[in-house]
């Protein structure tokens, strides 16, 4: 990742209380990523010689095997960017008002090529060696390996096209710093900004799905509406989304000391998260499907010894408006999202304490509105129709046969669940960065500093908090509701501590004040310092492994008990069975679970970890100086298990399989200072 950058400042006393601050700045990057196997030729894993046309880059594929450890996953990537920026401020004193105000304007221009799975894709699950129907294999009764081996899974090959984004951002900001008593400061502040929407060069990206008008294709029986809308074609925008300008930022924070030794400090504001991404040049760049299937796994068609006989799906640009990709996976950025918002308020309580220390109390809370989601998936089953169970798994007539000329829903037969889809005439609709999420934090949060004095200094901070958020992979698209929980980084509780302590031996110190040469040498002039943590484990996610559900879903297990019933004893005991298993169960096929996205009972293994540093510095002349350290990382040795698997009907179920941190370490370090 080649890297430069210049910057050039200029600052202008104007006078006695005003300040002139003129910055301006350029840096351009590149990532450039070639796969682990570069140069692989495929053909010699038994692939037909027209393979080798089909790749972007020669490369191993992406192998993945249920059960088994994935072969190969590294992209190719080159990604070169220039960014400009312009920074003028000016800070001016009036009496009691410190003012100060701005500017920020950022030119960003990018160059971007990506394939993460150049030379293709490939998965084998249980389901497609499963029985004994073809159609409803029963839980886990199929074999990953024998998937593969049979030549019958999933997978697709991307064939992408460049891009080329540009997007401005203006920010301009007001803050004043009010001393309005001795003992009162009023922090005043507001702060606008926009970023425009992103564009790309030749207008190759897609702008948005049109969500219920008719679709030109036609097929018998079926009402066909959807598709997706571009950039620049029939009047609409080159945008990706639409100008979002209201974007205004208030701040507002105080200060006030209660006594010599007291101080109170409060404050709110709001920010805006800028979304960080490209465009979406959907039908310029193309994923083509492995059809191994289209009957729902009955019978195979194409096998991995030749998955893509046809070769692959032409880019086809925004030609064919609402027809682009019909039959075919396709995903779109909705255009009225707008900037993700985050509230954040807190106040605190200082106290100064005596031996040069003080102590903290504080809360702080925030509140996310409008964050970037998991993928939203448009194209679920409706729930509506799960109770016709099994009967969403038959194979009825297809009314798109000849109609749709490729891609797994051309077929002559094809389930009906696809029929009853909401878009049936794509295989998914995919919203990528939802803006609708949401999340909430409270924390208490105490520190303790003392500073050096007598040899000692330390800093300790122990936070309670908890955070809820439904930022998950989602059960049910059409029920967020339920994927309500804490978030994948709720931590409960939370203990650092460091500190250095100068041991009171040798010259100079409490002890052995009058020692020899030879003693001070020895065992004089150490300082042994420390950095600990202290922190409960993560929530955990469950899934599940088999059964026969509607397209779309994400399926998780139903909790018919108590996680951590009948379990007691510490992590290394528990490493069989970390958690009450038989509270999980598999939903009967054609249903949902009842498990939360995260389930706060059952949480990984917390962290427990002290490092030890003893250090000292030898005067070696005058003018040099030689630093000796001994460090030990995890000196307790500790160790720190990775989660449990939490994936119903997998063999591993409940069980702890890996350490996730490293045994004990010790370093020993010298250091030349002159």
């Amino acid at each position: 990742r080649p890297n430069f950058g210049v910057a050039i400042s200029d600052t202008v006393l104007l006078n006695p209380s005003t300040t002139v601050d003129l910055r301006l700045g350029y840096a351009r990057g590149t990532e450039n990523n070639r796969p682990w196997s570069d140069g692989f030729d495929p053909v010699t894993l038994g692939f037909p010689s027209s393979y080798l046309r089909l790749t972007q880059s020669l490369a191993f594929p992406q192998i993945g095997v249920s059960e088994i450890e994935a072969l190969a996953n590294s992209p190719y990537i080159f990604d070169p960017g220039d960014t400009w920026s312009l920074q003028p401020n000016v800070s001016m004193q009036r009496g009691k008002h410190l003012i100060k105000t701005g500017a920020d304007l950022r030119l960003s221009r990018g160059n971007y090529f990506r394939n993460l799975t150049p030379s293709g894709a490939f998965s084998f699950g249980v389901a497609q060696t499963g029985g004994p129907r073809a159609d409803t294999p029963a839980a886990s009764s199929g074999f990953g390996l024998a998937s593969m081996l049979v030549g019958f899974g999933s997978g697709s090959m991307p064939s992408n096209t460049g891009v080329s984004i540009q997007n401005v951002y203006y920010g301009l900001y007001l803050q004043d710093d009010f001393r309005v008593t001795p003992r009162l400061t009023l922090n005043l502040g507001l702060r606008w900004e926009y970023e425009t929407p992103r564009t790309e060069r030749y207008n190759r990206t897609t702008r948005g799905f049109a969500y219920g008008v008719a679709s030109p294709l036609r097929a018998p029986g079926v009402e066909l509406r959807g598709g997706l809308l571009y950039a620049g074609v029939g009047g609409a925008p080159r945008g990706l989304t639409d100008p979002d300008r209201n974007n205004f930022g208030p701040r507002v924070g105080f200060a006030y000391t209660l006594t010599k030794k007291i101080v109170l400090r409060g404050g709110y504001a709001l920010a805006y998260i800028p979304v960080v991404g490209s465009v979406e040049p959907v039908g310029y760049s193309n994923v083509t499907p492995w059809v191994s299937s289209t009957d729902g796994g009955i019978t195979v068609r194409d096998r991995l010894s030749n998955p893509f006989p046809n070769g692959l799906l032409p880019p086809i640009g925004n030609s064919q408006g609402l027809l682009t990709l019909v039959g075919q996976d396709i995903s779109f950025v909705e255009p009225a999202s707008r900037a993700p918002r985050f509230h954040t308020w807190q106040f605190d309580f200082q106290r100064e304490l005596p031996g040069q220390a003080l102590v903290e109390v504080g809360y702080i809370g925030t509140r996310g509105i409008g964050l970037i989601a998991p993928t939203e998936r448009l194209n679920q089953t409706p729930t509506a129709v799960f109770s016709q169970g099994a009967a969403l798994t038959q194979t009825v007539p297809n009314p798109l046969f000849g109609v749709l000329t490729s891609g797994a829903l051309s077929g002559s037969a094809i389930q009906r669940q696809r029929l009853l889809a909401p878009y049936p005439h794509f295989t998914s609709v995919i919203r990528l960065n939802p803006a609708y999420g949401n999340s909430v934090y409270h924390s208490m949060q105490v520190r303790l500093e003392k500073r050096l004095a007598h040899g000692v200094a330390a800093l300790v901070s122990y936070t309670i908090s908890k955070n809820i958020t439904d930022l998950a992979t989602s059960q049910d698209a059409s029920n967020r509701r339920a994927d309500r929980a804490v978030g994948d980084f709720d931590v409960p509780q939370r203990l650092t501590i460091a500190g250095a302590w100068d041991l009171p031996f040798g010259r100079g110190r409490q002890w052995m004040k009058n020692a020899s040469r030879a003693a001070d040498l020895l065992l004089g002039g150490w300082q042994l310092s420390t950095f600990s943590t202290f922190q409960a484990g993560f929530a955990l996610g469950f899934g599940v492994q088999g059964g026969t559900y509607p397209v779309g879903v994400s399926i998780r297990p139903n909790v018919v008990g108590d996680p951590a019933a009948g379990v007691s004893g510490g992590h290394s005991e528990r490493l069989g069975r970390y958690f009450n298993t038989d509270a999980f169960t598999r939903p009967a096929d054609f249903t949902l679970g009842n498990a939360a996205a995260r389930v706060h009972t059952v949480r990984s293994p917390g962290m427990n970890n002290v490092n030890l540093t003893l250090s000292k510095t030898f005067a070696i002349v005058e003018k040099a100086k030689l630093e000796f350290r001994a460090s030990w990382f995890n000196a307790l040795n500790h160790p720190v298990f990775s989660g449990p698997s939490t994936t119903v009907g997998n063999a591993n179920f409940g069980r702890i399989s890996s350490q996730a941190n490293i045994s004990r370490q010790t370093e020993f370090a010298l250091k030349v200072i002159f």
